[in-house]
């Protein structure tokens, strides 16, 4: 079934507007292929949506096609916007229900011609697992795919790593706000944030996380389109990798992904910081969010090494401390991180991963199973699934 009652599958209908394949089902006439498979879509799209889909004519059809099937191939993912669809009623719209604003903050502070560039390009925010953004090169043209996973790995990253001003954040919600963030980019921590929140976050320290994760998400954006304004988009840098690494490489989950080689990585690094016009102490800012997310992903990184060793497939990028290292001292004049400060992040961030190998080398399971983790004493009242959510 794809919807667990007869109420939640009419409301899904009703929206979608795609009421005469709704009374096919229920009168259980007989159905070729193709009206099977729209079905599946009409918990999530409208019938222009659908018809998109199954008839792709531009880079605008190919990515709502893969943020339908992304959310289709996920039970978790797929509750999460039905509960949104409910919500929104008949002003839903499962185009416009991702949110653009990192993409469309970076591009304003953008010179016209770099602009108009990047207007050219469809980008938008996918649920996939690599922390890194993705450009496919697709018949249509070039499209932009940035992790919607990331988003949350960010977001807890920032709340174990933050030193906010008025908000004594206790060790173990940083431990467990750490162990989130990991285990949402393992795949084995679930994407109903929305649902489940995994515990009370001050409003005011939320806003600020929200602000972070943001800025960051907007240098890993820029890292992208910089490799079109750079020129580095070369058709013999195309590999085939999945989309989500849990699943088979069936044709269906490959894709061409460019892979840039490892010296045009460090100068979109460079180029996403410094292309965009903004004033002197906004691009140190950037400085510091880009220093802090390569941080978040060479942690990671250790964790997933030890879970999952490198078997020597291609590595598309460098080595994250590499990645921070090109920029720190390419931006050191501005960056407002001193070399005492920074020399304390790594080291406590040297702490984090052998902290997190002992973890894992005791508590593997811990990051493997699929479900939930909370955030320790700020965890608040216990919801119960399919009850609460």
């Amino acid at each position: 079934m794809l919807v667990s009652n007869k109420v939640d599958c009419k409301l899904s209908f009703k929206i979608s507007g795609y009421v005469d394949l709704y009374n096919i089902f229920l009168e259980g006439r007989k159905m070729d292929q193709e009206t099977i498979q729209k079905g599946f879509y009409m918990t999530l799209c409208s019938k222009d949506e659908i018809d998109r889909i199954f008839n792709v004519k531009n880079t605008f059809d190919y990515l709502l096609k893969q943020r339908a099937d992304a959310t289709l191939d996920s039970t978790r993912i797929h509750r999460v916007f039905q509960k949104r669809c409910l919500e929104a009623g008949d002003n839903w719209n499962f185009s416009e229900s991702f949110d653009e604003t990192p993409f469309i903050d970076y591009k304003c502070d953008l010179e016209e011609p770099d602009m108009d560039v990047a207007d050219e390009i469809t980008a938008g925010f996918v649920f996939c697992d690599d922390p890194n953004g993705r450009i496919r090169k697709t018949e249509f043209g070039n499209v932009i795919m940035i992790s919607e996973s990331l988003r949350y790995f960010l977001y807890f990253m920032n709340l174990s790593y933050l030193h906010a001003e008025n908000f004594d954040i206790p060790n173990d919600v940083r431990n467990a706000a750490m162990k989130i963030a990991i285990r949402t980019m393992l795949q084995s921590e679930t994407l109903d944030f929305d649902m489940d929140p995994r515990g009370e976050i001050p409003n005011r320290l939320h806003a600020e996380l929200q602000i972070h994760t943001n800025r960051q998400l907007e240098f890993v954006i820029g890292h992208e389109y910089s490799h079109a304004f750079l020129g580095h988009l070369d058709t013999s840098n195309v590999i085939e990798v999945p989309m989500l690494s849990n699943i088979s490489n069936s044709p269906s989950n490959l894709a061409r992904i460019y892979s840039p080689s490892q010296k045009n990585e460090f100068e979109a690094d460079i180029d996403a910081i410094e292309r965009p016009m903004v004033t002197s102490d906004e691009r140190a800012n950037h400085v510091s969010r880009a220093l802090y997310f390569f941080t978040y992903l060479d942690v990671f990184e250790s964790v997933k090494e030890q879970i999952f060793p490198h078997n020597g497939s291609i590595k598309t990028h460098p080595d994250p401390i590499e990645r921070f290292w090109n920029i720190y001292n390419r931006f050191e004049d501005i960056v407002t991180i001193d070399k005492e400060d920074i020399k304390n992040l790594l080291k406590c961030s040297s702490a984090h991963k052998d902290a997190l190998k002992e973890d894992v080398s005791i508590n593997i399971d811990s990051y493997e199973f699929y479900g939930s983790i909370y955030l320790g004493s700020w965890r608040g009242k216990v919801l119960v699934d399919r009850v609460d959510f």
